[in-house]
């Protein structure tokens, strides 16, 4: 998977639609083929920090699996420590894609716990669904974090993560809160008040 995520997210674009299809179709054969790409995935986040060329894409492709349904129907993904391989993959970097690919990530597993993804699915109940809780709530911390990161541009690709997240929950009182605030420029007062308010402290 380290040298296939490189075509999925930063060949040409005709080169990037097929990997992706391709990549899809195989999931779409078997919830084993589902575990198997995604544990693979995992294991680049882990094995490959320091190496951007290939943990940019990787959190790339993680975030469109979870984005057309496939990545959060794993059952063998701890998507605590997921988070936590994240955290690691961005933690004080400079490459803002990377951020910027971390953020889509913390943004799909914060959006676990809505009860959409796992209907009826065994890895929804008992401890799976406690472990996804966890991670769920780690997730929302996260980007609750990067809210106060330094450059407002990630501040901003945070808040337009939580626009999204918040509708997709069906909070959209607390979305309303995001709108007609510069949040890259608002002062610590503020965005620490925000975070508190959609509950992402």
């Amino acid at each position: 998977m380290a040298g296939f995520v490189s075509s999925a997210d930063t060949g040409n674009e005709d080169l990037v639609i097929a990997t992706r299809a391709a990549l899809c179709d195989f999931c779409a054969l078997s919830d084993a083929n589902i575990d198997s790409v995604c544990t693979a995935l995992v294991r680049n986040l882990k094995s490959r920090q320091g190496q951007d060329r290939v943990l940019v894409p990787t959190l790339e492709v993680i975030a469109f699996l979870f984005h057309v349904g496939i990545f959060a129907r794993c059952g063998a993904v701890d998507y605590k420590n997921l988070c936590l391989q994240v955290q690691k993959a961005g933690y004080k970097t400079g490459n803002v894609r990377k951020i910027e690919a971390c953020i889509k990530v913390y943004g799909a597993i914060a959006a676990l716990d809505n009860g959409d993804h796992n209907q009826g699915s065994a890895t929804a109940a008992g401890e799976s669904g406690l472990r996804r809780r966890e991670a769920t709530g780690e997730a929302r911390k996260r980007l609750g974090a990067l809210v106060f990161h330094p450059w407002p541009r990630v501040r901003s690709m945070v808040i337009d993560e939580l626009w999204g997240l918040l509708m997709a929950l069906g909070d959209e009182p607390a979305a309303q809160r995001l709108k007609g605030v510069d949040w890259g420029v608002a002062n610590k007062a503020a965005v620490r008040a925000l975070v508190e308010a959609v509950g992402f402290a």
